[in-house]
């Protein structure tokens, strides 16, 4: 697949660069996640990946199933600050999906309300399709109303609700599930 880098403006001025996942990306996409898994809100996941096999044997894993992740990059910051976003598209395991992939987004606490989201997705949804993706899945807590709302943006639709799917912090939350036709 050809390999294309894209710059964008954001809007606080700041500029990105969309492209594929590199070697080089790999602590940088493992901290985002870290970061994320601290905040507590958004994923159902309590532990980091801290080990530096595991995350390579990830990355290495994640292209050897065809699955892709792009990353926004802040071409200015320094080694492991690079990545300011990412966003996956991963193959479901079931032979008569394969025209649909599962959406999966982390954009970095600091460059969060400026477009990363916007441009991600949307750069996402074009290599998706590039793959033969026909259709793209994800899930949401009901309390990320900006997320959501992004989503629904970029046209995502609420298809089914799965009420009290995780337990965080003591309390059930609901997982919201959306749709989106390439």
């Amino acid at each position: 697949m050809e390999r294309v880098e894209e710059r964008r403006k954001l809007k606080d001025g700041r500029v990105i660069i969309l492209r594929h996942l590199e070697g080089r990306d790999v602590d940088g996409i493992w901290d985002n996640f870290g970061e994320v898994i601290d905040e507590g809100i958004y994923l159902p996941i309590f532990l980091k990946v801290e080990s530096d096999s595991e995350r390579r044997n990830w990355y290495h894993e994640f292209l050897m199933l065809g699955q892709i992740c792009l990353v926004a990059e802040d071409p200015y910051a320094v080694k492991n600050r690079h990545v300011v976003g990412q966003c996956t598209i991963e193959n479901l395991e079931w032979d008569a999906a394969k025209h649909v992939g599962v959406l999966g987004i982390i954009i970095r606490s600091d460059f969060r309300d400026c477009g990363v989201g916007g441009f991600l997705i949307e750069y996402t949804k074009q290599e998706a399709r590039k793959l033969g993706k026909e259709k793209l899945n994800l899930s949401v807590f009901p309390s990320n109303q900006r997320g959501i709302s992004l989503y629904k943006k970029l046209g995502f639709n609420e298809v089914g609700r799965r009420p009290k799917q995780f337990l965080l912090n003591g309390e059930y939350v609901d997982e919201i599930l959306m749709d989106c036709f390439l």
